[in-house]
């Protein structure tokens, strides 16, 4: 059994937190999700990312192999909400590791987050046209509550979820 570890991520990771993403960018255009920018991820892009966000890397052994942000506001996608909910962002899996259960183990970590901070609801967000991301949301008790075209995304349409984790 592999023992995995979230931990958050730092500058010195932006490499790494790069070669994840671009696996993760490489594997969903494999599926027929274009959802992601197709030009693929830079280090001065992820270096951006960090900055405004909670990064965390996934570790297996000691070996970074998934990645992913939690925030919390998301009026991108959310508009204005009250604080009543965490927002899971770029849950990204280095090639290799697809099919290990790391999505769980990431989501789960993200519900104790959440939850240790007296908010209700883990949120997140999709492209609607992936069928088999949206199943596998929503496999893990997310509960689709709405669609929503994202302009400034070009024809991105997300479906917004969400779970209850107290």
């Amino acid at each position: 059994m592999h023992a995995n570890t979230i931990r958050r991520a730092t500058a010195q990771d932006v490499p790494v937190l790069t070669q994840i993403l671009n696996d993760a960018l490489a594997y969903k255009f494999e599926q027929g999700d274009f959802a992601w920018d197709k030009k693929g991820w830079t280090t001065t892009g992820v270096h951006r990312w960090l900055d405004r966000s909670e990064m965390y890397l996934i570790e297996q052994d000691g070996m970074s192999i998934a990645t992913m942000s939690l925030s919390w506001k998301d009026e991108k996608y959310w508009d204005h909400q009250p604080p009543i909910a965490g927002y899971v962002h770029r849950l990204a899996v280095r090639n290799g590791f697809h099919g290990c259960g790391l999505g769980n183990f990431a989501l789960n970590w993200s519900a104790d987050q959440v939850s240790a901070r007296n908010r209700r609801y883990l949120r997140l967000n999709c492209d609607h046209r992936n069928t088999k991301l949206c199943a596998y949301y929503e496999a893990h008790g997310f509960t689709q509550v709405a669609i929503k075209p994202i302009p400034e995304l070009l024809d991105y349409v997300a479906s917004l979820y969400q779970k209850i984790v107290r």
